[in-house]
C-alpha cells in the first residue's frame, strides 16, 4: 500500500472507526482499524464482531493494498497531527507501517491480513430513504426508557414496530419497566422496511448510531439480521445485528390501565422543572423524591428528605381529579421532562402507585409513561412523661 490522503479527509472516519473497536481488553485481531486502498479512495474499516463501520475517502492512491493497525495507536497519532497531506506506506515484507507528514516519521507494527472479516455489504435491494436528524431526535426521547441493566433481556433494546396501518405509522418503544417512551412517524418507506413483526435494536447499538449518525439525509435498509444505515453520499455506513428476544406488548401495558386515567395536571413545564431542580438542592443521596400536593388551581411540592433541610415550592396549574397527593423521583422527573419541546406538559394520573402518562400539546406523537414513588410514612415516637 502507498497513498496520499488529506488529514481533514480522514480525521473523522478515524475516530468514528476507532470508536467501534474494543480499546483495551479482547483479541488483537478486534482491536484493530484496517486501512484499504483502492479506486482513488481509501477505506477505514472497524468492527467489534458486531458492530460493523466502512468509511471510505478521497486519496491520491499510488499503491492498492490492505494493512492491519492498532486502532489506538494509529487514532491517536493522526488525531495529533497537524492539517494537510500525509503519506502511509506499507512493507509487507517487514510487517511495518509508514505515517509520515512532512519531516515527522513514524512506523507501527501491522497484524496479520489474515485476520481482515470480511465485512457484509450494504443490502441495495431494500434501501430506505429517512432524515438523521429525526432518527437522531427519537433515539436522544427513547434511550432513557432503554435498561442498561444486560439482565433485562429485551427491556435493553428499542422497538421498532408497525402503528397503524391506516397512516403507515412507524412506533419507537424503550420500556424498562418503571418508564416506558413512545414516539410514532408517519412514513410510507419506513413503514414498509419495518418486518411485519417489528424488530429489535440493542441500546448498546443505539449508542454507537447516535454517535454516528450525520445531518441530513441517511440511508435505510435490512438484510436477515442485520440492520443497515448509511450516509446518503455513500461515504460512511455502520450496521450491527438486531436482537430476537420477545418484546413486552406494550400495547397492552397501555391497555390494562389507560381507563384509570382519570385526573389531570397541566403545569408550565419549565417553571416546574425550575422548582425540582431547587428542590433537589434539599435531597440526601438516598432520598431524592418530592411530595406532590394537588390542588385545583396549583400545586405544592415539597422535599422529603428533612434531615437535609426543608423547601416547599407552590406552583399555578390546571388540576381535575381526585388524587390529593404522590411522591416523584425529582432526578427521573426531571429527565423525563427535558425530552418534551411543549411550554405546558399534562399529567395523566391514574393512581398514587399506578402509572403516569405524561403528554405535550407541541409533542402530539410522542409521550411518556412512569411511576410515580410509593409514599413512605414516617412515625416518630416520644416518651410522655409519667404523671
Amino acid at each position: 500500500m502507498y497513498l496520499r490522503v488529506f488529514r481533514e479527509d480522514i480525521i473523522e472516519g478515524v475516530m468514528k472507526a476507532t470508536s467501534v473497536i474494543s480499546q483495551k481488553a479482547g483479541a488483537a485481531y478486534l482491536r484493530t482499524l484496517w486501512l484499504k486502498a483502492e479506486n482513488d479512495r481509501l477505506e477505514i474499516l472497524s468492527t467489534d464482531s458486531n458492530i460493523e463501520f466502512i468509511g471510505r475517502y478521497s486519496a491520491n492512491v499510488l499503491e492498492t493494498g490492505l494493512v492491519g493497525v492498532e486502532g489506538k495507536k494509529f487514532s491517536d497519532l493522526v488525531r495529533k497531527l497537524k492539517p494537510g497531506e500525509i503519506v502511509l506506506k506499507s512493507d509487507k515484507s517487514k510487517n511495518v507501517f509508514f505515517i509520515q507528514q512532512d519531516k515527522r516519521k513514524y512506523k507501527v507494527p501491522t497484524n496479520e491480513e489474515s485476520w481482515f472479516p470480511e465485512l457484509t455489504p450494504f443490502p441495495e435491494e431494500n434501501l430506505v430513504l429517512w432524515s438523521g436528524e429525526i432518527l437522531k431526535e427519537i433515539i436522544d426521547k427513547i434511550s432513557f426508557s432503554i435498561s442498561d441493566d444486560d439482565t433485562m433481556g429485551s427491556m435493553t433494546c428499542l422497538k421498532i414496530s408497525r402503528g397503524d396501518e391506516t397512516e403507515n405509522a412507524v412506533e419507537f418503544c424503550g420500556f424498562d419497566i418503571e418508564n416506558m417512551g413512545l414516539y410514532t412517524v408517519k412514513n410510507d418507506d419506513v413503514f414498509n422496511l419495518v418486518p411485519e413483526h417489528g424488530m429489535l435494536i440493542p441500546k448498546k447499538y443505539i449508542v454507537e448510531l447516535r454517535k454516528w449518525l450525520p445531518p441530513g439525509e441517511i440511508e435505510l435498509s435490512i438484510s436477515g439480521d442485520r440492520f443497515f444505515v448509511r450516509k446518503q453520499d455513500l461515504s460512511e455506513s455502520i450496521s450491527f445485528p438486531l436482537s430476537f428476544d420477545e418484546f413486552t406488548d406494550y400495547h397492552q401495558v397501555l391497555n390494562t390501565f389507560s381507563n384509570e386515567l382519570n385526573s389531570s395536571l397541566v403545569v408550565n413545564k419549565r417553571e416546574l422543572m425550575d422548582a425540582l431542580e431547587r428542590i433537589l438542592i434539599f435531597c440526601t443521596e438516598f432520598n431524592k423524591s418530592a411530595i406532590f400536593q394537588l390542588k385545583e388551581d396549583e400545586v405544592i411540592i415539597d422535599s422529603t428528605a428533612v434531615e437535609a433541610g426543608e423547601a416547599n415550592e407552590v406552583l399555578g396549574g390546571k388540576y381535575d381529579g381526585d388524587i390529593n397527593e404522590l411522591v416523584f423521583n425529582i432526578k427521573s422527573l426531571l429527565e423525563i421532562l427535558g425530552h418534551f419541546s411543549s411550554e405546558e406538559i399534562c399529567m395523566n394520573l391514574s393512581g398514587q402507585v399506578r402509572p403516569c402518562k405524561i403528554t405535550g400539546e407541541d409533542d402530539s406523537n410522542y409521550f411518556i409513561v412512569t411511576m410515580p414513588v410509593e409514599i413512605q410514612e414516617e412515625t416518630y415516637y416520644t416518651e410522655e412523661e409519667e404523671e
